[in-house]
């Protein structure tokens, strides 16, 4: 069993072909040993339909991504800037697929003259985490019990992997600016939960 996490884009792809980009993983995705130019079937429930998956190779990315037909991803109810699991079985050569909301990292959070209502997130970090890029999108900020709604703001710079958040909050919830946190985000609810990061032993994130 092969398994590996990617985000979904919908692409004008022939309905049953399945484009994937696997250049993030290290070590290399274990997806890499779906079988090219072979049918396979694409799984989710009871759902099940042949496809042929493809793979684009040097494409720079900060995540996996799978890329489908939009009937293809509407039939098996899939949506666009969403996280899936899928699980090669080459037995039966069955890649079944299924939501992964949650997505976890390390990141620095630095202080800004942001308004409150503002969270600026680095596109690079945002990968990551696995949020969508919309500009405005409202994120819930989590720290502790506190909870606050703000605006998502994605700097331009893509090598971006930091985490901005106005002043008021570093003061009002004691955050320790420029330091390492253990960063959430939950794609069901569109929260982001802060907590204090604790390297390991050896010194590692």
């Amino acid at each position: 069993m092969a398994s590996g996490r990617l985000d979904l884009f919908i692409a004008k792809l022939p309905i049953h072909t399945v484009v994937l980009t696997l250049n993030y993983s290290d070590p290399a995705s274990e997806l890499n040993a779906i079988p090219r130019n072979r049918q396979i079937y694409l799984k989710r429930g009871g759902l099940k339909q042949a496809i042929q998956v493809e793979f684009l190779e040097g494409r720079e990315c900060f995540a996996d991504f799978m890329e489908m037909n939009y009937t293809l991803a509407r039939r098996f109810k899939l949506y666009a800037l969403r996280r899936y699991t899928l699980e090669y079985n080459a037995n039966d050569q069955t890649l079944t697929i299924s939501p992964s909301p949650l997505s976890e990292t390390v990141a620095v959070i630095t202080p800004n003259t942001l308004s409150p209502s503002a969270l600026s997130v680095g596109y690079e970090l945002l990968s990551r985490l696995g949020i969508p890029e919309r500009q405005g999108a409202l994120i819930k900020v989590r720290q502790g019990r506190n909870v606050v709604r703000t605006r998502l703001i994605v700097p331009a710079n893509l090598s971006d992997d930091r985490l901005r958040l106005s002043s008021y909050w570093f003061q009002k919830w004691r955050l320790r600016a420029n330091h390492s946190y253990s960063l959430q985000f939950d794609q069901r609810n569109s929260t982001l939960s802060l907590a204090p990061h604790t390297p390991t032993k050896d010194g590692l994130k």
